[in-house]
């Protein structure tokens, strides 16, 4: 069981890794697994959690922008945001955009508001108790890329913050915290600035700067002078209150680069993103955890050599895997284009070679008939059939009805249904209409009546009426009639109309003897044998109903008397007519009455059929019209076959293609090639009937067809058949090629090995197989070094793991099992059955690097025996901060860190501590250069007010950036202040190093005499303004230095280290200026003279002073001062000053 773990993601790319690690768990491994996502863009957050509802999103942004946001948040204006009016117009939403302040911005703003519940009940959701589970610690994997703002702006907060929340919330749990880091040269491919890249170098090395310092801090580690400067405070939910979290952030850390440790890189971005996901997968979740949390512990033992600094790691994982899907689908896709292409589609090629025959002969002005596709099909069917293709006869016999025996001839499908449902329409036209049946049996009735005598020929004018009210009700409802019984048969709602076996439903017809759904083909032949007799019976009825609404129309010529010439009389003249007095007497009718009388019986009887009659040519006219949109719906379907089947060609082409270009991953695939491929389609050939295709899938095609023949708007483009064909059709072929095949296809990664050695190399012997597979195991193991550049300086031992399936190994003592055994298990391979037996997994992984291990984050290196510049990351952090005044407004560019001071090195500890100290001696350099210069001096800047300030034209910088500020804000206006002023101005520091380097090389140039140079003379002029030497302002010591700093501190500041610091740079300077003047030889004495002039100077000034501050030469700094200038006389060989500055400094401390 994998320990419960918390996969967490910050910004677009970490989000984006996160998505991916998701896809690759399987379902039982999710119980175990939180997911959560930070990022500022709420439409990327949406579109995550509608593909992945298991992931918690966070968004840390408001509508807010800066400037608004920083009036409220007064804390982060006064304290750590890089206050700057190129942010203030920034809203939140916009994202970091690279300013990684911002983010921390936005996610204190999402934990003031109390937005981060998404990321707790993701936590407390892993907590919950569950059998086995109670021993597991919680593992927490942050994922975000170094280079942009948002991600890189939250890896310090969001580590902090859940591992604060863990400790508070979940007392008893212990859990480990793994980043996985993304370098900025994985972006390369998709910002191709040189600015942009810049930036985001520059953002990388800052943010494992801060990394660094925040790693000694939680191991207790950080040196004391920066606990106060390194810290991070986060606001109380819901209350304007803040605290610090007071715990390391991070475990590991796992930076993942652009090149692995071979320098070999990957083809793309999403290629760079899919390897990270699998290197957390296999570190963290799947099969190989075990082995790297074992590998880990062994390296948390030896993090207290580096005091904590060696929490990084470099990871890489590669795979072997058979990709069995991508095979199948292959050899199925070429199966359906065979058949469906040469098979299914025959009798439409013949129809569409005859249309353009017939399209060509009548653009020569040849008359030919118009093309009938239904009868094209038809007679192609019939004409094949009669060839004996097979195709065509399976066709014609799935429309047959045979007798007992299975091959005699009874019928056709298509008569049986018509003769069925012209039953079904007399059987409903018979039933249902009681008011037709009344008005039939009135019109009846009054025929009966008709008798001779007085009144008859009134009978006989009531009977003809009451038969022409029968025949209009005919005529009126006889058309709804049609429409309602249409309906229910042909287009009311009805999921089981292929299901219901009903005489008069035409589905009934379209299976075979065996009840078996019969082929879309032979439902074609079907419909339009069907449409063809429909239309027969129709014209035959109509036909009927032409003739019976004729003899209504002429029956009343029966009224007209044809004794009168000039007059047609009607029913209504009927009562002006004679009755004979015999008639009259024998209540008999006439001759005449009788002839009406009869017509009426006539008349009643032509109704009734024109009853059923017209109901029938109704419903046939609505039978032919679903019929011939079932057609229509069939020939669009098969229309789609065309794009499909090209689309087949491309999927085909495109999985040759998509395993023949692997190079530059680090996936293997097996038996993919193009030559495997076509070698496995051509071995494992379609052996099946083309007519007898699964029952469920041509039901499934004639439901879907139907629902499309209904259809008010078809769509006209395709799209719709898209899922049968492809689900239903392909689908149908992929599990007919297991049934077959399935055996065959279905291999492990072993055998799918052996093969490709047959299908690629030739191979068959069994010897010549093993070594390939043995080579082929070896080359992707390879593959799973790790993304990060090969450490400097001791070589680092790769640790080593694999994956495998149990099935892979029979443990029979074959040569599989030696494969395994030594290519496998002898390289940390665990069997596992989570991981199919189609793939074998590789991880490898570096522990205990450093930061400053990795060349591009490392400071330029000249020794004697070698020369390195600096690191690409380094130089663009270094260019960068150079340009940040201390001053907000007055930058020149934005910090890149998420603490507006945690550029600066007295702030917070360099990556490197050779580079952090040649950081702090140039500071004490300019330091020391600006005061004996007078670059740097104070100055009266207002009423009763003193500052230190520039000489800006000399230095070449703007006179706004004149007056020095501290790192509280305020105005420089002491002496201590002024080694803070210049700490936190680079450019400042840099500009006074390049003058005197220049002037340096003026002088050399210009053979300018050392007693006219730059030192001598400024030496001869040092004095300091805030503390002036007797009254005549005399020439001061630049020994004096340390004493004045301690002079200028207030009680509850100490700067002595600082002070002697400076003392140190004073001495390391005047070497290197006169260095460049004096041979080796020369330079002991030269120097020796300065230093002893100034060692003199040193003791008259300090007997002034001494006259103020009676204990002087007690103090432990007059003896700190004198012993580093003592040791200064010795390393110039200069014993004897070295023993007389020892002697003078016992002698005064007495």
């Amino acid at each position: 069981m994998i320990a419960p773990t918390l996969l967490v993601g910050l910004g677009g790319t970490g989000s984006k890794i996160v998505c991916r690690v998701s896809k690759l768990v399987s379902k039982e491994q999710r119980d175990h697994l939180g997911f959560a996502v930070f990022d500022t863009d709420i439409n990327e957050l949406r579109d995550i959690q509608r593909a992945n509802p298991h992931i918690k999103i966070i968004q840390t942004s408001t509508r807010l922008s800066v400037g608004e946001y920083l009036n409220i948040d007064t804390h982060a204006r006064d304290t750590w945001f890089p206050v700057n009016a190129i942010l203030n117009s920034k809203t939140l939403t916009e994202g970091a955009g690279q300013v990684r302040a911002i983010s921390r911005l936005a996610f204190d703003t999402a934990v003031r508001a109390g937005k981060l519940e998404q990321l707790h009940e993701a936590i407390q959701d892993l907590y919950k108790v569950e059998e086995g589970q109670s021993e597991q610690a919680l593992r927490v994997i942050i994922v975000s890329s170094l280079a942009g703002g948002t991600g890189s702006g939250l890896i310090l907060p969001v580590a902090l913050y859940i591992k604060n929340y863990l400790a508070t919330h979940f007392r008893q749990s212990a859990n480990i915290t793994r980043g996985f880091f993304i370098l900025p040269e994985v972006f390369d491919e998709v910002i191709p600035g040189q600015a942009e890249r810049s930036s985001l170098r520059s953002n990388a090395y800052a943010t494992l700067r801060e990394l660094d310092a925040f790693l000694m801090k939680g191991d207790n580690t950080l040196p004391e002078c920066y606990q106060d400067s390194v810290k991070m405070e986060f606001p109380r939910a819901a209350s304007n209150g803040y605290e610090e979290y007071k715990v390391r952030p991070y475990d590991f850390c796992f930076l993942f680069d652009a090149q692995n440790a071979e320098g070999s890189k990957l083809n793309s971005f999403n290629q760079y993103l899919d390897h990270a996901a699998n290197c957390i997968y296999a570190q963290s979740i799947g099969p190989m955890n075990k082995r790297s949390n074992s590998s880990e512990d062994n390296t948390i033992r030896r993090l207290c050599e580096e005091r904590g600094r060696n929490r990084y790691a470099g990871a890489g994982s590669s795979m072997l895997i058979y990709p069995v899907d991508d095979v199948k689908e292959y050899i199925a896709l070429n199966w359906a284009k065979e058949c469906v292409s040469s098979q299914w589609m025959t009798f439409d090629h013949t129809y569409n070679e005859l249309r353009k025959n017939h399209a060509a002969m009548r653009a020569q002005g040849i008359s030919v008939a118009d093309d009938d596709q239904a009868m094209n099909y038809i007679t192609t069917v019939e004409t094949a059939a009669k060839d004996k293709n097979a195709f065509a006869r399976a066709i014609k016999d799935s429309c047959n009805v045979y007798a007992a025996d299975g091959i005699t001839v009874q019928s056709d499908k298509w008569t049986d249904y018509v003769s069925a449902l012209l039953a079904k329409i007399r059987t409903d036209e018979s039933s249902g209409q009681p008011d037709l049946d009344a008005q039939k049996q009135v019109a009846l009735t009054s025929i009966n009546r008709i008798e001779g005598g007085e009144g008859s020929w009134e009978l006989l004018q009531e009977a003809y009426r009451e038969l022409e009210k029968y025949r209009a009700m005919i005529t009126r409802r006889c058309e709804d009639a049609a429409h309602t019984i249409a309906y229910t048969m042909f287009k009311a709602p009805n999921s089981n109309v292929t299901t219901e076996k009903v005489s008069h439903r035409m589905e009934t017809y379209l299976r075979d003897s065996s009840g078996q759904f019969i082929h879309p083909n032979a439902v074609r032949y079907f419909l339009y044998k069907t449409e063809s007799l429909l239309k027969v019976h129709k014209q035959a009825t109509d036909a009927k109903n032409r003739a019976t609404e004729n003899y209504f129309t002429n029956f009343a010529n029966i009224f007209d008397d044809p004794k009168t010439e000039d007059v047609v009389e009607t029913v209504e003249n009927l009562s002006d007519r004679k009755i004979s007095l015999l008639n009259k007497m024998r209540n008999k009718l006439s001759p005449d009455q009788q002839n009406i009388k009869e017509a009426y019986d006539a008349y009643l009887v032509k109704a009734n059929e024109y009853r059923i009659n017209a109901i029938l040519a109704e419903v046939l006219a609505e039978a032919i019209d679903y019929v011939h949109n079932l057609s229509e719906a069939f020939q669009s379907f098969y229309a789609s076959f065309d794009a499909r089947i090209a689309g087949i060609d491309r999927k085909i082409t495109n999985i040759a293609k998509k395993y023949d270009h692997s190079k530059g991953t680090t996936a293997r695939y097996v038996c993919a090639s193009p030559v495997c491929l076509n070698a496995m389609a051509d071995e494992y050939r379609y052996a099946g009937s083309a007519i007898a295709i699964d029952s469920r899938l041509t039901e499934d095609i004639y439901s879907r067809v139907r629902r499309y023949s209904m259809m008010e708007k078809r769509p006209q483009d395709g799209s719709y058949f898209e899922e049968i064909f492809e689900k239903g059709i392909l689908g149908y072929f992929k599990s007919s090629l297991m049934e077959m095949y399935g055996a065959n296809i279905d291999m492990d990664i072993i055998d799918a090995l052996e093969e490709e050695a047959k299908y690629e190399e030739g191979l068959y012997n069994t010897d010549d197989v093993a070594e390939y597979v043995r080579k082929v195991i070896r080359a992707t193991r390879a593959l799973s070094c790790p993304f990060i550049e090969k450490p400097l300086g001791e070589e680092k031992q790769p640790i080593y793991a694999c994956a495998f399936n149990t099935a892979l190994d029979p443990h029979d003592g074959s040569v599989r099992t030696e494969i395994i055994g030594k290519e496998l298990k002898n390289a940390g391979g665990v069997e596992d059955d989570d991981i199919g037996k189609n793939m074998i997994l590789f991880y490898q992984s570096f522990y205990g690097l450093r930061a400053n291990d990795l060349s591009k984050f490392a400071p330029p290196e000249h020794s004697i025996t070698s020369t390195r510049d600096g690191g690409e990351y380094y130089k663009a952090y270094f260019e960068l901060i150079k340009m940040i005044h201390p001053v907000p407004h007055l930058s020149k560019a934005i910090t890149p860190h998420i603490d507006r001071w945690w550029h600066v090195i007295t702030k917070m500890p360099d990556l490197d501590e050779k580079n952090q100290e040649m950081q702090e001696q140039k500071i004490y350099a300019a330091f020391f250069w600006g005061l004996l210069c007078d670059y740097v001096n104070l100055y009266d800047v207002g009423a009763d007010q003193r500052a230190y300030r520039l000489q800006v034209d000399d230095l070449g910088m703007s006179y706004a950036s004149d007056i020095l500020t501290v790192s509280n804000g305020t105005v420089c206006d002491r002496l201590y202040e002024v080694l803070d002023a210049f700490a936190i101005y680079p450019e400042l520091v840099e500009k006074i190093l390049e003058k005197i380097a220049g002037k340096t090389e003026e002088e050399y140039d210009q053979d300018e005499p050392l007693e006219e140079g730059l030192l001598r003379t400024s030496l001869d002029e040092f004095r300091i303004k805030e503390y002036p030497l007797g009254e005549d302002n005399r020439v001061r010591s630049i020994f004096d230095m340390p004493y004045l700093m301690k002079k200028s501190t207030r009680s509850d500041s100490d700067c002595e280290d600082d002070a002697l610091n400076i003392l140190k740079a004073e001495i390391t300077e005047i070497r290197r200026y006169l260095s460049r003047f004096c041979t080796a030889k020369e330079l002991p004495e030269t120097m020796g003279e300065i230093l002893k002039e100034q060692f003199v100077r040193y003791l008259d000034d300090m007997v002034i002073e001494s006259q103020k501050s009676k204990n002087l030469y007690q103090d432990y700094l007059f003896s700190r001062t004198c012993s580093i200038i003592a040791d200064a006389f010795e390393k110039l060989g200069l014993n004897a000053d070295a023993k007389e500055v020892r002697r003078t400094q016992k002698e005064l401390s007495r």
